[in-house]
């Protein structure tokens, strides 16, 4: 009988090839590698690679997809693809300086493919915990490209399409967008619609500033950066160019308004929404004219200062309760944090580390500044930290400061489809108006449970109702949906 043939990784993310990583890792200095060691790394780069998208891609069929991956599985994945990535950048710094054939470059370069390979799901990993990867693995990626670029095969095709170029811009572009605002489902899409589409990247050694967006320098441990006004070529930089991913953007829109998606999913509803919603932050990020983008409004300091908060649907309901009957429900516990700026449109926080379950990216917040003040509503739109930090950046984007309870009533009168409901059954509601450039904006906060059992309501007023129709979806969380509506006329 055959032995039982292990896993290449189990479902705690501990790898059964652990011998081999710890072969490399403790390998005397400066000594090569055995070929057929090398083979079997590498072989351990693609199982985990296709283990983990196995993980997500259960995620993803899933009609609630969002931040539901286990803390241990997203922790022991970071771990692993590290050590792949510096165990097969080890493999290509010693192999470097050897003389090399021809075959022995392609070699050296499939090695370092797979080694950047695993640094963007490293990478990708810790977007998934709202962290950036450490310096450390940053400065490992750039020594691998710049040994490609000594011999000359950076720009080298590999296995028929890629190269490693291409592979380091994608981890640079994966950083771009790791700024606390992507949940995992969209963190994932961005990683297959990069590795489907972002080909024949420029990731050079001059400074273009019509064509580069971001920058990276190879003797700093600290991932990419922005163009400023000051950027200046020198040695160490290397200069990604973003103006051809404005054309590939504009077709992935496209396809997505036709029902198509190319990145390895059914293109359901959710997937959709999620794919839709990289979408509009990389057109802000890597848009050719983003030095002139308007999309966060001018901060103002503010520190030294705390803000009440509720975080959670039902704790919102709650607190906007207690704010109207001083005889409802007990209001749930009252957390104070700090605040570090603010603007017109939102609030910037700094939490400590050990916070950082509190501010669930979006999640619904009710804010105020002292118990005198009437409560405003508000949604958590990013929470990111470095991986060595002790402090998460929070961001809260302002929804209403005007946010009133309300009990919607179910209009059976009106036509269309909807689920049984009892008669006189009323859901409740948030009505949260916005004022914005446009004018009044009015909006409607129901639970995500609620949402779909009905699109026809009765709108309370006083001493009447109005009857409305619920015709968009304006903003959603994990649980609660800001739905747009029409006034169909009164009851």
């Amino acid at each position: 009988m055959n032995p039982r043939t292990e896993p290449a990784v189990d479902d705690t993310s501990t790898p059964t090839f652990e011998r081999v990583l710890s072969a490399f890792e403790n390998h005397p200095s400066g000594k090569p590698f055995e070929p057929q060691h090398v083979l079997v790394l590498m072989r351990l780069q693609r199982a985990a690679q296709v283990h983990y998208a196995k993980m997500l891609d259960a995620v993803l069929a899933r009609e609630d997809a969002a931040d539901s991956l286990p803390l241990t599985a997203v922790l022991g994945a970071q771990m692993l693809h590290r050590r792949i990535a510096n165990a097969l950048a080890q493999v290509v710094s010693r192999q470097i300086t050897r003389p090399q054939l021809l075959e022995g470059q392609a070699q050296i370069a499939e090695t370092a493919l797979c080694s950047l390979r695993a640094r963007a799901e490293e990478l990708k990993w810790h977007s998934f915990e709202h962290t950036r990867m450490p310096g450390g693995s940053w400065q490992q990626a750039s020594a691998v490209l710049e040994s490609m670029e000594s011999i000359g095969m950076e720009r080298a095709l590999l296995e028929g399409t890629v190269t490693c170029a291409d592979a380091f811009a994608h981890c640079m572009l994966l950083d771009s967008l790791n700024v606390g605002i992507l949940n995992a489902p969209q963190m994932e899409l961005a990683h297959r619609w990069l590795i489907a589409t972002a080909r024949d990247q420029r990731v050079e050694p001059y400074f273009d500033s019509e064509a580069h967006g971001y920058q990276i320098d190879f003797g700093e441990p600290r991932g990419p950066e922005r163009i400023t006004p000051s950027t200046q070529s020198s040695g160490s930089r290397r200069f990604l160019a973003v103006t051809a991913l404005g054309a590939s953007l504009a077709t992935a829109r496209s396809h997505l308004y036709a029902g198509k998606l190319f990145v390895g999913a059914t293109p359901t509803r959710t997937i959709a929404l999620h794919f839709s919603v990289f979408l509009d932050l990389a057109e802000r990020l890597w848009s050719a004219d983003w030095k002139r983008a308007t999309w966060r409004a001018e901060r103002e300091s503010a520190q030294g200062v705390s803000v009440q908060v509720v975080v959670g649907f039902e704790h919102v309901m709650a607190a906007l309760r207690e704010d109207e009957d001083s005889a409802a429900e007990p209001l749930p516990a009252i957390q104070s944090w700090p605040l570090h700026d603010r603007s017109m449109t939102g609030l910037g926080f700094r939490l400590p580390r050990e916070a950082g379950p509190e501010a669930p990216l979006g999640g619904l917040i009710a804010f105020r500044m002292s118990p005198e003040d009437d409560w405003e509503l508000g949604c958590i739109v990013r929470r990111i930290r470095g991986a060595e930090e002790q402090t998460w950046v929070v961001g809260v984007r302002r929804m209403s400061d005007e946010p009133v309870i309300i009990d919607l009533g179910v209009d059976t009168d009106s036509a269309g489809l909807q689920l049984d409901t009892e008669d006189g059954a009323t859901t409740a509601a948030i009505y949260a108006p916005i004022n914005a450039d446009a004018g009044r904006i009015d909006g409607l906060i129901i639970s995500a449970e609620s949402f779909g059992a009905t699109s026809n309501y009765l709108l309370p007023t006083r001493g009447s109702a109005f009857r409305i129709r619920a015709n968009r979806v304006i903003d959603r969380g994990g649980d609660w949906v800001r739905i747009g509506f029409e006034v169909l006329g009164k009851k």
